[in-house]
């Protein structure tokens, strides 16, 4: 844990610019359904600084807790949205990451460039490590995989320190990564950005017609859901029906309304091959 809530001001306090002659050592959980009392431990053989319980009496997270047990991708995602909040109440660091999904597109022509430049490098994939570090320079997500790795590897306040640059606009992560039933919602009440989203979902049933494929997700409270793939595509995309349904996966790309059926309007997202999706 590597934030955690000063018991005498309730602020939230970082390890990295922790100081106990300052501060106090009077810390709580930063997680509001938890207030288990934690320590501090420094910087040493090359684990960062942080915060944990002791494992004994009252300091113990709570099981409602971000930190008290694995979270699965939903679970993590929920708390990141809790905690980023937070985050950006207190003005607590911000660790700018570039998101870059170009090379999933099979229509995508990388631009050559001139070794000698000073053009920028390529930057390198987002992990664990740079989350902990102060690297000035963005690293990138270039993959659902990255997305899928950092939601069920990395502890969900450090994800919550993450703003995402796309396009022009810096954008909280939680805020790019929703469910079918909430992104169909925000779209529907023109609360979505013209930026690609990361949708997670349950895949209920594959229909195959002569020019395109439709992927519709679980329908959940009139929420009807769709991954879409075109003939041009078909053969970029090549899971079978059996690879698909039933499965919980993490899909990625631009939302747009269905509005063809008006009693039933629904939320589509097109996506080109199997590397807009990922298994959750």
């Amino acid at each position: 844990m590597h934030s955690a809530i000063l018991m005498h001001s309730k602020k939230l306090i970082t390890a990295k610019s922790y100081d106990e002659e300052l501060h106090g050592k009077c810390l709580e959980c930063m997680d509001k359904s938890c207030g288990a009392p934690v320590i501090y431990i420094p910087e040493r053989q090359g684990v960062a600084a942080h915060f944990k319980t002791s494992g004994k009496g009252e300091s113990i997270h709570k099981a409602t807790c971000g930190f008290g047990k694995d979270l699965d991708f939903a679970a993590a995602l929920s708390k990141v949205n809790e905690y980023q909040e937070d985050y950006g109440k207190q003005g607590i660091r911000e660790i700018l990451v570039r998101l870059n999904l170009n090379t999933i597109d099979p229509d995508y022509e990388p631009r050559v460039i001139n070794r000698e430049s000073n053009e920028e490098k390529e930057v390198a994939e987002l992990d664990e490590k740079v989350l902990k570090s102060t690297a000035p320079t963005p690293k990138s997500i270039g993959s659902l995989k990255t997305v899928k790795k950092l939601f069920t590897t990395v502890e969900p306040d450090l994800l919550a320190s993450i703003i995402i640059s796309v396009k022009g606009s810096k954008v909280p992560v939680s805020e790019l990564i929703r469910s079918s039933k909430d992104a169909h919602k925000a779209l529907w009440e023109n609360m979505t950005l013209d930026l690609p989203y990361f949708i997670h979902g349950t895949i209920e049933k594959v229909i195959r017609r002569e020019k395109v494929w439709f992927i519709k997700l679980d329908t959940i409270e009139d929420t009807y859901f769709s991954l879409v793939v075109f003939e041009k595509y078909f053969h970029h995309f090549t899971y079978k029906d059996a690879e698909l349904v039933g499965r919980n996966i993490l899909a990625y790309g631009y939302l747009k309304k269905n509005e063809f059926n008006k009693e039933k309007p629904a939320t589509e997202m097109i996506i080109k091959s199997n590397k807009y999706i990922e298994f959750l």
